[in-house]
This record gives structure tokens, sequence and C-alpha cells, in this order.
């Protein structure tokens, strides 16, 4: 209320900050729009057209695989490397542009060799990106008074959209028009907004040995560690086979791209409300509902027998998605040490991407071939069962805590 009362100089700080702020925000929500808008240009359709090119289930598995191995290392060194010389725009920039041409290079070849080195090589300098910008974005909503969730949902709108109208594309065109979107997408449009986001810059020097060594050393976080691993070993079954699962069911590129969009789009009012019912019952409550959530949904997905009951399906787990994404930033952001915000993000990336991802990914391609989409889902239930009881056992004498990337007062 005597805001009017101090001097100019400090009211004009303050409209700066605050337009900073603003036009910080609107760069992150735009990132997040295009980074994933481009990943929606193929991942939901890679599978289906390697598998009408000849390649079987097992080796669709091992080019699921491999790649997250890449992700185990890429996404602590680039992070880190981010983290330690300050170069977070530099970092951002050059990783989008190379991942961009690398997807060009997917038309000259759909062999399982070439193809099996362009995802490796893509994962190196795709992957990397989400935990950098999640952490700028995370920085960003505290200076501003606003929620991650709020930022996050632009990624999902920018996946849900692209990925609806490359599936109206591609039942006319062929892939060429996915890799040259994802070309553009991410090569041009990432990049140059990567060069104009903001990133807070600490004040002192990080100690990044010390700093990973204090996040290990909590029992909480070690166990948390453990349940991501397991839900990133379930989750390479649910991710691999899942566009094989709608055509074998008979669906066609259309419902494929629209069950995309269902559980990208059911994240857009989870994640603009998320983060109020996160501080409401605490981050390790809507984790453990979330493993439970998984658990369940991917039981009734073994017994799906229509494309549209599978839509559904997609819907269900796609809320429980929603809600895992938004806890597991505020995870990381709350046990991060000053400085290593990034390097937090990027090992819980590269616990269920990196190591839990790669191996489930082996073993649903060999599930696949064997004992098909039934015993495939209720395998991944079962190991998500697991992480659900891995995940209490870690945390069961820890008091829920609300986030603190969140604020009762919400903007933008």
């Amino acid at each position: 209320m005597f805001a009017h009362l101090r001097p100019p100089t400090v009211r004009v700080a303050a409209r700066i900050a605050s337009a900073q702020a603003h036009r910080g925000l609107f760069i992150s929500k735009l990132y997040y729009l295009l980074y994933y808008g481009a990943i929606g240009t193929i991942t939901p359709f890679l599978n289906v057209y390697l598998e009408e090119n000849g390649l079987s289930g097992s080796q669709i598995g091992w080019i699921s695989s491999i790649p997250p191995l890449i992700a185990l290392f890429a996404n602590p060194f680039w992070s880190a490397l981010a983290d330690r010389w300050h170069i977070h725009r530099l970092v951002l920039a050059l990783l989008t542009l190379l991942a961009g041409l690398i997807s060009l290079l997917f038309l000259m070849s759909v062999q399982f060799w070439p193809v099996l080195g362009l995802i490796v090589a893509m994962t190196f300098f795709r992957n990397p990106v989400a935990p950098i910008i999640d952490s700028t974005a995370v920085s960003l909503v505290k200076q501003s008074q606003s929620t991650y969730g709020r930022q996050r949902l632009w990624g999902s709108i920018g996946f849900a959209g692209v990925s609806y109208g490359m599936g109206y594309l591609l039942a006319s065109h062929d892939m060429t028009v996915a890799f040259w979107s994802h070309a553009i997408i991410m090569g041009l449009g990432c990049t140059l907004l990567g060069l104009l986001l903001p990133v807070e810059t600490p004040h002192q020097r990080v100690n990044l040995l010390a700093g990973v060594r204090a996040l290990m050393g909590q029992r909480s976080y070690r166990g948390f560690l453990t349940s991501v691993i397991l839900l990133g070993f379930a989750l390479a079954s649910y991710i691999t086979f899942l566009s094989l699962h709608m055509i074998n069911l008979g669906g066609t590129a259309t419902q494929l791209g629209l069950m995309w969009v269902a559980m990208a789009g059911i994240e857009v009012p989870i994640m603009y409300y998320g983060a109020r019912s996160i501080e409401k019952y605490g981050y390790r409550r809507i984790l453990q509902l979330c493993f439970i959530g998984f658990s369940v949904g991917w039981i009734v997905m073994a017994f799906v027998t229509s494309p549209i009951y599978l839509i559904f399906n997609v819907l269900l787990i796609g809320v429980f998605f929603s809600c895992y994404i938004v806890s597991v930033v505020n995870y990381a952001d709350q046990t991060a040490p000053p400085g290593l915000s990034a390097t937090a993000q990027a090992i819980i990336g590269a616990a269920q991407s990196g190591l839990g991802g790669s191996l489930g990914a082996v073993f649903a391609g060999y599930i696949w071939d064997v004992a098909g989409a039934s015993s495939l889902f209720l395998a991944a239930a079962g190991v998500v069962g697991v992480a659900a009881i891995a995940f209490w056992w870690g945390n069961r004498e820890v008091q829920p805590t609300s986030t603190i990337v969140t604020s009762p007062v919400v903007s933008a």
C-alpha cells in the first residue's frame, strides 16, 4: 500500500524486473510449445513406420532401448556443463540445432543399423534439452509468482496439436513430411528461442561433485530414484508399443494421432491446476497415487479390444502422467543443492528414461514378439506396482511436504 512512497528509481527497477520476468515466462511457454511439438512430429509414428518397413518387434525394442542408455550419460553431462559454466542458452541452442539437422538423415535409410545410429545421435543432443528448460522454467516461476504447471502445459498443447495434425498428414503422405517438420521446428524454432531464454546465473561457483553426493546421501532420494527406474522400465513398454497396439487393434492413422492427442491433451487442465493439488496434498502422496494409477491403467489396457476403448484408457493414464510430471519436477527442484537445478532434473531423467527405459525397451520387444500385447502390459503393471512399494518404503518416515515451485498468487 506504500509502493507510491518508494523512490522513483526503485519503482522503475521493479517495473523492469517484472517486465523481464513476464517476457521470460512468455519465451518459456513458446519453447515448450515448439520443443514438444517437434517431438510430436515423429514419436507417435516412428515405430509404426519402422514395422511397415520390415523391422521386427525385437529390433524396434533395441532401437528404443539403446538410445536411453545414451541419455543416461548425455542428460547429466550437458546439464552439468550448463550449470558449471553458466552457458545454458548456448547449450540449448547447440543441442536443438544438431538434433534438427540429424532428423533429416532419416530420409536416407530405414535399415536397422542406420536407424539405430541416428536415434542414438538424436538422443544425445535432444533429450538433455528437457531438464535444462525445466530448471529454467522453475527459476522463472519463482521470480514471477507463477507455477511450473502453467508453463509446462504448453508442451502438452504443442505435442497434442502437432500429433493430431501429423496424423492427418500421414494418412496421405509418407514420413518425409514428419522428418522435415521436426527439422524445422526443432532445428530452427527452438534454436532461436534458446538464445532468447533468460537464465538465472548463480552468484557463486557450484561444486558439482559435492552437490551430487549431497543428493545421493538422502535416503528418500535414493528410494525415489529406485521407483523412477522401475517406472521407466514400465513406461518403455507403454511408449514403445502403444502405437503398434493401436494399429493391431484395427486403428487408423487418424485414430493413432487422436490417441496421442488425447494423452497429451488431458495433461493441459491437470498441469494448470496440478500445482495447487500438490501444494495441498504433498508431492509424495501425489506420486504414490500416480504409481498406483499407472498400474491400474496398464492392467485395463491389457484387456482392451477396441481402438476407441484404448483411447479412453490412454486418457486415464494421461491424468496420472501429468500429475507425475509436475510432482517429479517439484521434487527435483526441492532436493537440488543451490546452482544444480538442471543437474538434479537430469539425474531423475537419466534414471527413468536412461537406465529404466533402456532395460524396459529390450524386454518389452521380446515380450511383444513372444507373448503379445496383453502379457506386455500386464508385466508393465506388475513392475510399476513394485515401483509403488519401493517409493513407499523409501519415504515411509518422511512427512509429506508441499512444493516450493508454487505460490498462492498466480499470474501468467
